[in-house]
């Protein structure tokens, strides 16, 4: 029932990583909402925490990411996911 919570609540939410960038990018994911700002969220090990910033947009490129299966994304950044895109 929470997942299905959290997919309504997080409609339109789409997860993003940088294949081309492999190891380089370990444990970093980009999400968007319709047609909003994209964010990268990234985990830092040392303080087992998510950080999120938001992506400058004149210095990127969207071709550059590709989807991410919701079954990838580690459960803490799916709960922090959830506190940030609230409806």
């Amino acid at each position: 029932m929470v997942a299905l919570r959290q997919m309504k609540v997080m409609n339109g939410l789409r997860i993003f990583i940088r294949a081309a960038k492999g190891p380089i990018e370990d444990n970093v994911f980009y999400s968007q909402r319709s047609h909003g700002p994209i964010y990268r969220w990234h985990y830092e090990k040392h303080l087992a925490r998510w950080y999120v910033a938001r992506v400058d947009a004149s210095h990127w490129n969207s071709q550059e990411l590709c989807s991410a299966r919701w079954q990838s994304v580690p459960q803490e950044l799916k709960a922090q996911l959830s506190e940030h895109y609230v409806e």
